[in-house]
C-alpha cells in the first residue's frame, strides 16, 4: 500500500529543522582537540537548490500529521522524483549564554577535568652529540668508499669493442669448401658405424657348448635341526637345574651358495680325490731324536740345546778351513806378483 499511495505534500518538511537543532556530542568536541571541520562544499552549492529538503520516504513524518483523506487518494498520483543533492555540513548552533542556561535549566554545567601535563622526553646533550658523531663518521666512511670505487673504476682499462671484419665472397666460398669436407668425413664415419651395426645385428650368436662351471647364490628355507633322543638317567645326589632351550630364531630363510659342474670328470680335475702325502718327520742330526727346531744358518733340524751348539761349532770349523785355504791362495798370488816385479827391474 505504501508503494501505491501518493506522496504527501508536507513530507520531509521538518528534516532540516531536526538537523539544525541536533545537539552535538561532547566526545567529538573535546577528544583529540575536536573533530570540527570547516565546510568546503560551498563551490558545489547552486542557486537552484531549495531550502526545503525533499525525501522519498516518510520515516521523518511527524506524529501530529493527520492521515490523508479519501479525496486525496482519488487525485491522480504524482510522479516520484529522485532528488540528489550535495552533502552539506549542518549549521553550527551557537552556544546559549549563561543567563539562558540558568533560565531554561535544560543543559547541565560541564565538569572540566584537569588535564595532566604531558611528560616531555628530554634527550641529554651527550646523546645528541654522540649520535651526530656516529652519523658524521658513517657519512665520511661512505664517501671514502665511493671515492675508492671511482678511483678503481678510472684505473681499470676500458675494454675496446672487438671489431669483426666482414668476410668477402671469396673467403665465404673457401670456408664453405672446408665445411663441406668436414661434413663429408662425418657422413662417411656415420655410414661405417651403421654398416657395423647392421652386421652385428645379422650375425648369429654362438653359444658355448663345452663344460661350464656355474656359481649359484639363492635363498632357501632354514633347516631346523631336531635334537637327538637321549634317555633320561637318574643320578642320586645334587643335580644342576635343567637348562632351558634357547629361543628359536625368527629367521625363516637363509642364503645358500652352490658351485655346479657339468660332469664328474671336470669335478675330479679341479678337486682330485687323491690325498696328499703327509710331510716326512725330521730327526736331529746329532741325537737322532724327533727334531723340534730348525737352524736357518746350517739348514739342519735339531732337538736340544747341546745339539744346536754342536752344529754351530762344526759350522765355524768349516768356515775357518775355508778361510785358511783362501788365505793360502791369496798369499801365493801375492808372492807370484812380487817375483814378476823383480824380474821386470
Amino acid at each position: 500500500m505504501a508503494a501505491e499511495r501518493s506522496r504527501r505534500a508536507n513530507a520531509g518538511a521538518k528534516m532540516t529543522k531536526l538537523l539544525v537543532d541536533e545537539q552535538e556530542d561532547e566526545f567529538y568536541q573535546t577528544t583529540y582537540g575536536g573533530f570540527n571541520e570547516e565546510s568546503g562544499d560551498e563551490e558545489f552549492e547552486s542557486d537552484a537548490e531549495s531550502s526545503d529538503d525533499e525525501v522519498d520516504s516518510d520515516f521523518s513524518a511527524s506524529e501530529d500529521d493527520e492521515p490523508v483523506s479519501d479525496q486525496e487518494d482519488d487525485e491522480p498520483k504524482r510522479k516520484r522524483r529522485v532528488v540528489t543533492k550535495a552533502y552539506r555540513e549542518p549549521k553550527k548552533v551557537a552556544k546559549p549564554s549563561e543567563g539562558k542556561e540558568a533560565e531554561n535549566g535544560q543543559q547541565t554545567q560541564k565538569v572540566e577535568k584537569p588535564k595532566q601535563p604531558q611528560q616531555q622526553r628530554v634527550i641529554p646533550p651527550s646523546a645528541r652529540i654522540q649520535t651526530r658523531k656516529s652519523t658524521a663518521e658513517r657519512t665520511l666512511q661512505c664517501n671514502i668508499r665511493y671515492k675508492e670505487r671511482e678511483r678503481l673504476r678510472a684505473i681499470q682499462p676500458k675494454k675496446q669493442p672487438v671489431e669483426f671484419r666482414r668476410l668477402t665472397q671469396e673467403e665465404l666460398l673457401e670456408e664453405a669448401k672446408v665445411t663441406e669436407q668436414i661434413n663429408l668425413a662425418s657422413l662417411e664415419t656415420y655410414r661405417q658405424l651403421e654398416d657395423e651395426r647392421r652386421k652385428a645385428r645379422n650375425q648369429k650368436r654362438v653359444r658355448y657348448q663345452g663344460p661350464t662351471i656355474r656359481y649359484h647364490s639363492l635363498s632357501m628355507p632354514l633347516i631346523e635341526e631336531l635334537p637327538k633322543d637321549t634317555e633320561e638317567i637318574n643320578v642320586v645326589g645334587d643335580s644342576s637345574p635343567p637348562v632351558q632351550p634357547s629361543q628359536k630364531s625368527q629367521v625363516t630363510r637363509c642364503s645358500r651358495n652352490f658351485i655346479t659342474f657339468p660332469d664328474d670328470a671336470t669335478f675330479r680335475k679341479h678337486f682330485p680325490a687323491k690325498k696328499p702325502k703327509p710331510p716326512a718327520k725330521s730327526y736331529c742330526a746329532v741325537t737322532r731324536l724327533p727334531a723340534k727346531y730348525f737352524d736357518p744358518i746350517t739348514q739342519t733340524p735339531y732337538a736340544t740345546i747341546q745339539a744346536f751348539k754342536c752344529l754351530r761349532d762344526t759350522y765355524l770349523q768349516e768356515q775357518e778351513l775355508k778361510c785358511d785355504k783362501r788365505l793360502n791362495e791369496l798369499n801365493g798370488y801375492l808372492e807370484q806378483k812380487r817375483k814378476q816385479k823383480l824380474l821386470q827391474k
